[in-house]
């Protein structure tokens, strides 16, 4: 006999119980699928970052590159060139021109420890100071002396080596102080060092500088560099050297500044080859132009022209111009223009129009 009791309970277990349905079972992803994505998001953050970085490198360089670019003043009776080639987007080089009143103007290069950005801040503020310091008009000497205490107090870590100069551009005067830069070439009727020592800025708190004065010729240069010239290395790791540079100035001290610092950077260029450049590069060069106009012209053709279309170009050319005077050259100017176009090429007609222009303003004065 069934007992109806149990049937009924097991008829209502049965009723209440769930169908047999297979449940949506949540499929489980691939570990490496997750981990793709998560790598993808990881790699966007990174990118984003590296683009921010990027950015803020491109702002920072775009900042120096207006401190240094800055274009070198026209002082009236000589010619001046600079030219600085950071080994990455930030460089640690740095140079400043100055006017000081009354024919005096300081001119200053110098070389900050590092690379990169931390280099290229210290550059900043180690200009700053200078500026400040050197608009005092005092020497040499106690400028830098001044600049020293100045970036110990605002650059605790790290060294500037700087050279500072003022020049008398009425009498010729260069008084100079070295704070551990490489010493100036001074180029005439040869080639030589202009030897002065000093620690560099940002070592002792108590260093005192000296001070020497030559007297610029008509005719003479000064090649102010930074050690990454004659430290720039080929692709065997030779360095380019200080007997090299010699040479090659010695070779061509009758270039004008703007041709010489041409010329350097070409033969820089050939030494790496392809080997990437390590070091900062900066070179300013002055030169103070000769007294006869005749014989600082010709010199302006044989810089803008090769020496044998230079020679055939003014003998043919300019001679009956030899004991001209500045405004007689202005005056014929134009049609010299269109000589030099109708032989040379529009490009060389134009670069010797400047740069006869430009320096017979100075002899009008």
């Amino acid at each position: 006999m069934i007992d109806r009791r149990h049937t009924h309970t097991t008829w209502t277990s049965l009723l209440g119980h769930q169908p047999a349905v297979r449940p949506c079972r949540r499929r489980r992803e691939r570990p490496e699928a997750t981990a793709d994505q998560a790598a993808a998001q990881l790699s966007s953050e990174q990118q984003r970052r590296v683009d921010e970085i990027q950015q803020d490198l491109l702002l920072a360089r775009d900042i120096q590159q207006g401190l240094l670019l800055e274009a070198a003043p026209h002082l009236v009776g000589w010619e001046l060139t600079a030219i600085s080639m950071p080994a990455r987007d930030l460089g640690g080089d740095l140079y400043d021109f100055l006017s000081l009143g009354a024919g005096i103007h300081g001119i200053m290069i110098g070389d900050v420890s590092g690379k990169g950005l931390p280099a290229a801040l210290r550059m900043a503020v180690a200009r700053t100071v200078f500026r400040h310091e050197a608009r005092r008009d005092e020497a040499p000497a106690w400028t830098l002396a001044a600049v020293n205490r100045g970036v110990l107090s605002e650059i605790p870590q790290g060294m500037v080596t700087m050279l500072y100069a003022r020049l008398d551009t009425l009498s010729g005067e260069f008084h100079l102080s070295n704070a551990g830069h490489t010493f100036p070439l001074l180029v005439n009727g040869s080639v030589s060092e202009i030897e002065i020592s000093g620690l560099p800025l940002g070592v002792d708190l108590e260093s005192d500088y000296h001070e020497i004065r030559t007297l610029l010729a008509p005719g003479d240069s000064v090649v102010l560099y930074t050690d990454g010239v004659i430290e720039a290395e080929n692709s065997a790791g030779q360095i380019f050297g200080y007997e090299r540079l010699e040479q090659l100035i010695s070779a061509n001290r009758q270039l004008k500044p703007r041709a010489m610092v041409a010329l350097l950077l070409r033969e820089l260029r050939a030494w790496a080859g392809t080997a990437l450049q390590s070091d900062d590069v900066t070179v300013v060069v002055l030169r103070r132009r000769q007294t006869d106009l005749s014989a600082e012209l010709r010199s302006i053709v044989d810089d803008v022209l090769e020496y044998e279309s230079a020679t055939q170009f003014w003998n043919e050319e300019l001679t009956l111009l030899a004991e001209a005077t500045a405004d007689e050259w202005i005056t014929a100017l134009p049609e010299i223009t269109r000589r030099a176009q109708a032989r040379l090429g529009r490009g060389l007609a134009r670069e010797l129009h400047q740069q006869l222009r430009l320096a017979l303003e100075d002899y009008r004065v």
